[in-house]
């Protein structure tokens, strides 16, 4: 047999031949005796090694187009991995190729070197950060290719690396390596590997999102599931949204970070963000147009507050949920999270998908829609003596996390344990809030308050106005940095008096009165009805009083609406417990809708936000259930017509009576096929 071709580690790559005149200074399984039949093509693999990325990159993403393979091992993944964190850590890719006899490629193993408990350890490139790692396979790799072919090769590559000095390592750790890729299995399962801890879980969609949704989710489920979303309409509407530009994508993707840290810190678990590269690689995959082909960016919006969000890859026909979110506070209550997880099962549907991949992770929701558990394995070896320590104790660690994970009372002890140690020592908040600026004479000032989201934010913002920021959780303005500082408030309805306090110690704080900016109903009615009080610290402008309470009640509306003769539709206030059906006195059909934006409507009616009744007896049919709201209500005659068709004029008027400005709108008004209602839009 011929003897080794010396390698230019820089600029090429050498084909490895058998060295049986050389020592063996690896162990590696026996090889088979035989393979099992004959072949068309001689199955030989020659294996060629690059140690530059650039070296290999044109032949990687040709491959990549046919071959079978996940979507973490794609060159623009890994090629961020080296970017922002191998080069920060010292890893040096050693990318190998195997090539069949007649030339053409049947794999790229993406490895690399990186030092490791004092030993130089051989592993996958970006290992950590891949949830999946193997290697790239030709579509016909498993036909042509062997065990004894894989092993052998396997074997001739490492008594090479051990004999160029650049590419010596003391020890292997190859972790999270899937059973199957694609449709073939995973060549790498010839070594001696070993169960990892977790397992991966895959759900194989159908043509339908419907469909899917019932046979997956029994009937009570889906009540639930619709009576949830009811409950988080009473926040504001509900939308699922997909980036659609660099920007967006970068602005959802800090929020998953943000609430992901948060999450994580709860269960005392390290921000996975926080290592040195890692905020950097997520933020260049979503923003970097060479990878907008992979990477989907969404969120669920509710009201004005990002309530979930993801980072998920697209590749073939599968969907990869790689990073989840959710906002913290009341609205959590109500499954925002598992409400996103629906619209991107939908998503992947209505994109022609075949699989969504949950990738690794035991977490019991996944178990809910799966059908398929991945199976992963890890392979650890030494190879010189130096790697002998770092093997047993990276070997003893993989063991325990294991037997913890599973085995179900050590698994609770050690969660609970983890649970309590993050609650007491949560990281600090990287942002002042209105707390600390009331009494911290260092605190950025501000000349504008902010009670809204980014589209008032921002305009103020990039007039250089330096703004505080008060918005309910998970509100993206809260985390922009156009905020000096913040206060983060979930109910503005009573009581009022600890937000009250909190703004007025933070205007009298500020040099001068800053300017309130607000938006929602309930900032209106909390400004309108504390005026005197807040108007000793801010600058604000509000109509009178009267007329606030006017506008936001609805039977107060149809009192001014009659006295001021404005074509509305006839109306009028009643009582279920006292009146009767009968009694109303309208023309059918009617809508009946509560006075204002109530606990007890929302908490039974939900996302509902009026009721409707074609005649008597389907009024007399929700009777009951009006009875038991116990308040007051409005019943109003039906305008027939599309909600596409109500067009509105809005303008500003100067003291002197002058239009300062002015548009004309027109609300949109959608329902999505996954059951969100309302996105709402003026132009």
């Amino acid at each position: 047999m011929g003897r080794p071709v010396p390698v230019n580690l820089v600029t090429r790559a050498t084909a490895l031949t058998a060295f049986q005149d050389m020592p063996t200074p690896v162990d590696v399984r026996p090889v088979a005796a035989a393979s099992e039949g004959a072949r068309d093509l001689p199955s030989r693999l020659s294996i060629h090694i690059f140690t530059e990325l650039a070296a290999v990159e044109a032949e990687w993403r040709r491959f990549e187009r046919t071959c079978d393979c996940t979507a973490f091992q794609t060159f623009e993944w890994l090629a961020a991995w080296q970017r922002h964190v191998g080069e920060r850590r010292g890893a040096r890719p050693v990318i190998i190729v195997g090539r069949f006899a007649a030339g053409d490629i049947a794999l790229i193993a993406p490895l690399c070197l990186m030092r490791r408990y004092s030993a130089q350890q051989l592993c996958w490139l970006g290992q950590d950060l891949c949830d999946y790692n193997a290697p790239l396979l030709a579509a016909d790799f498993s036909q042509r290719a062997t065990r004894e072919d894989f092993l052998t090769a396997w074997h001739e590559l490492q008594v090479h690396m051990q004999c160029e000095p650049l590419l010596r390592h003391d020890c292997i750790e190859l972790e999270k390596m899937p059973e199957w890729i694609g449709t073939q299995p995973n060549p790498f399962m010839h070594l001696d590997v070993a169960p990892n801890r977790s397992s991966a879980h895959l759900a194989h969609l159908g043509a339908d999102w419907e469909e899917f949704y019932r046979a997956r989710r029994s009937s009570a489920t889906r009540r639930r599931d619709r009576s949830k979303l009811r409950h988080m309409s009473q926040f504001g509407d509900v939308r699922f949204v997909t980036a659609t530009d660099s920007a967006d994508a970068c602005r959802t993707l800090e929020i998953v970070m943000e609430q992901k840290g948060r999450a994580l810190a709860r269960k005392g678990i390290g921000d996975i963000f926080a290592p040195p590269g890692h905020r950097e690689f997520f933020l260049d995959l979503a923003t970097n147009p060479a990878t907008s082909h992979l990477v989907h960016i969404s969120r669920v919006e509710i009201g004005a507050t990002c309530a979930a969000a993801n980072f998920g890859i697209v590749l073939g026909d599968r969907y990869y949920h790689v990073l989840a979110s959710y906002v913290d506070g009341a609205v959590a209550h109500y499954g925002p999270g598992a409400l996103h997880l629906r619209e991107l099962l939908a998503y992947a549907i209505n994109r022609g998908l075949k699989l969504f991949d949950f990738t690794i992770g035991d977490e019991s929701y996944k178990l809910d829609w799966c059908d398929t558990v991945l199976k992963l394995h890890d392979y650890a070896a030494a190879t010189r003596w130096r790697g002998l320590p770092a093997r047993a104790l990276s070997s003893t660690q993989r063991r325990g996390m294991r037997l913890i994970k599973q085995t179900p009372l050590l698994w609770n002890i050690a969660s609970h344990a983890r649970t309590a140690i993050g609650t007491l020592a949560r990281t600090p908040r990287n942002k002042t809030d209105l707390t600390e600026s009331a009494s911290t004479p260092s605190a950025p000032t501000a000349t504008a308050c902010v009670m809204g989201d980014m589209d008032l934010l921002r305009p103020l913002a990039l007039a250089a106005v330096p703004c505080a920021v008060v918005g309910r959780p998970g509100s993206p303005s809260l985390y922009s940095r156009y905020a000096a500082s913040r206060l983060v408030w979930a109910d503005y309805g009573e009581p009022t008096e600890r937000l009250l306090e909190l703004l007025v110690a933070f205007g009298t704080a500020q040099a001068e009165p800053p300017v309130l900016f607000y938006q929602e109903d309930g900032q209106t009615l909390l400004i309108s009805r504390h005026r005197e009080r807040l108007a000793k610290v801010f600058r604000f402008a509000i109509a009178e009083s009267e007329l606030v309470e006017d506008l936001l009640d609805k039977a107060r509306f149809q009192s001014l609406a009659e006295r001021h003769d404005l074509p509305v539709p006839a109306a009028r206030r009643f009582d279920p417990a006292q009146d009767e059906p009968t009694h109303l006195g309208l023309r059918f059909p009617l809508i009946i809708k509560p006075l204002t934006t109530l606990d007890r409507w929302n908490d039974a009616l939900g996302l509902r936000k009026a009721l409707y009744a074609e005649n008597l007896d389907a009024l007399r049919a929700l009777w009951p259930q009006l009875r038991e709201l116990g308040i007051e209500l409005l019943v109003q005659e039906f305008v027939h017509g599309s909600e596409s068709r109500i067009e509105s004029y809005h303008c500003y008027v100067d003291r002197q009576g002058r239009i300062a400005g002015e548009f004309t709108g027109r609300k949109l008004r959608t329902f999505h096929r996954g059951g969100i209602l309302l996105a709402a839009k003026t132009r």
